[in-house]
């Protein structure tokens, strides 16, 4: 019999589980109920020792000895709390402990609490399905009733995109791990709803990290079970597959001098750039350029400068050309002539390509994406871009770290470094894009050196009890989280916003307790 479940008050019990489904609705709704959530896990901490005695009561070293993901969590939040010490911004230093300060409470509460840790997930994985499937299909009536274009980031108005896309992933995976392991009816309902209603959204918020999760999560789910083997051989192939078209979709390829023409229909003479790649709807942007023509004829058709900047302060030349290339059009006089009323007003409000218009969701993130590569390689500025500028986010980090190889910057001076670091670079990216890693292991890295990535690091470890198999306990969804959180942190600062950190350290400290034989 799991120790939680020994000696455990059923009013302590009932508050529990009312504070964690609470945050499980929470998640993707509302900053404020996650923080409610919290709050009530507190008060019912509080009646647990009331009622129960103080943590160390009825518990052997050896209950304690069992709870890795505690220790790793205190660690690491001393750590970071330590590294104040060699900050100078104490202020910034402060709020980012009290953001974080749910990557401690939970597993700190859930692991000394005396409560049905399996009856708790249970109720858990029933209120985050609910919580899910009413947020995705929410977001999406409400995109529908907006008029104009919404971005991708515009069809989530409760929380970031990208956030909720883990827990949309997350929650679906956990409902088919059940599926596959008891075939209940319901189960199978609740991952067929939130497959056609995540995955709507997936497409809608253009999110690549959503669109990757799902078949990955998938891989996960599955490859526990031995009859299902077969099945994820084939997901890894299909994966591969697709990795390899979308690669080879965004490979650079260059115009061939020899195809190009000399001059325009009116006899003036093209500007050509065969040495670059740039393209819009597979044409290529820098060729078949009449610069004088284009200035005349645009001066006809529109009242806007065509040296001045369009609606969305991009400059209207670069726009036009651009929406030409993506209509097979070349940029001379006959082309600005056929473009009808429409895309004329398109052109000065800034859209830069007929694609906008046509493809939608993640197709349309794919495009943007092809063009920010092809942007790269000919030598463009990279900011606003947001895959290439990564690579601007990175050099700025290791700039940053070779200065502070042993202990890191300190989590307070972490903005007032890049900052440094980017006019120490020279760096390209605007001042508005000048941003931190978006790699949550490198911001640790960089915050409190090499021991803070360390102690991280086996905090992710620690979640799976990957040595022994502990009766009933969920290790197949445990395992899904561990994969999820850890990817995301390769592409985002999970930890640095309160949906992000309260999912962390929500499920670690759900997963993280161990089942012992004494309580």
């Amino acid at each position: 019999m799991p120790s939680s479940s020994i000696g455990t008050d059923s009013r302590v019990q009932g508050l529990y589980d009312a504070a964690l489904m609470l945050t499980a609705i929470a998640l993707p709704f509302s900053n404020f109920l996650m923080s409610q959530g919290a709050f009530l896990l507190v008060i019912a901490w509080g009646f647990d020792r009331w009622k129960n005695g103080a943590l160390f009561r009825g518990r052997s070293w050896a209950y304690w000895q069992a709870q890795p993901v505690l220790w790793a969590v205190l660690a690491l939040y001393a750590w970071e709390l330590l590294s104040q010490c060699w900050s100078t911004d104490w202020a910034y230093g402060w709020r980012a402990l009290r953001i974080q300060l749910p990557l401690l409470a939970f597993p700190l509460i859930l692991t000394t609490a005396r409560w049905d840790q399996r009856l708790g997930l249970q109720r858990v994985q029933g209120a985050l399905a609910v919580a899910v499937i009413a947020a995705c299909a929410t977001c999406l009536w409400m995109g529908m009733q907006k008029s104009g274009e919404l971005q991708p980031r515009d069809w989530s108005p409760f929380i970031s995109h990208i956030r909720f896309n883990l827990i949309i992933t997350f929650a679906w995976g956990w409902w088919l791990i059940r599926w596959f392991q008891k075939r209940e009816p319901i189960a199978l309902l609740v991952v067929l709803l939130i497959t056609i209603v995540g995955g709507w959204f997936t497409w809608k918020s253009a999110s690549l990290t959503g669109a990757m999760l799902f078949p990955l999560t998938l891989l996960v789910a599955s490859w526990h079970f031995e009859r299902l083997r077969q099945g994820v051989l084939v997901v890894c192939a299909l994966g591969i597959g697709a990795a390899g078209v979308v690669g080879w979709n965004i490979r650079p390829v260059y115009p061939e001098a020899t195809d190009l023409e000399v001059t325009s229909p009116r006899g003036e003479a093209y500007v050509n750039h065969p040495d670059r790649c740039l393209r819009e709807n597979g044409t290529h942007i820098w060729v078949h350029i009449a610069w004088i023509e284009l200035f005349e004829a645009w001066s006809k058709r529109s009242s806007m400068d065509f040296h001045g900047q369009d609606e969305r302060n991009q400059e209207l030349k670069m726009t036009l050309i651009r929406f030409l290339a993506s209509k097979g059009l070349k940029k001379d006089a006959d082309g600005v002539h056929a473009l009808t009323d429409q895309e004329v007003r398109w052109i000065e409000q800034g859209i830069p390509t007929v694609l906008e218009k046509t493809h939608r969701g993640l197709r349309r993130r794919l495009d943007v994406i092809q063009f920010e590569v092809w942007n790269a390689r000919d030598g463009g500025n990279p900011s606003g871009h947001s895959l290439v500028q990564r690579f601007a986010f990175l050099d700025a980090a290791r700039h940053i770290y070779q200065q502070h190889p042993v202990l890191g910057v300190g989590i307070g001076d972490l903005p007032m470094s890049y900052a440094e670091a980017y006019d120490a670079l020279n760096s390209p990216l605007d001042s508005a894009f000048r941003l931190r890693a978006h790699n949550q292991y490198v911001t640790f890295l960089v915050a409190g050196g090499p021991l803070n990535l360390i102690l991280w690091l086996v905090l992710l470890g620690a979640i799976v009890p990957f040595r022994s198999r502990i009766p009933d306990y969920p290790t197949e969804a445990a395992a899904l989280f561990l994969v999820i959180i850890a990817l995301s942190c390769l592409t985002e600062d999970t930890l640095e916003t309160q949906a992000g950190v309260t999912f962390a350290g929500f499920f670690i400290g759900l997963f993280g307790r161990r089942y012992s034989p004494k309580i």
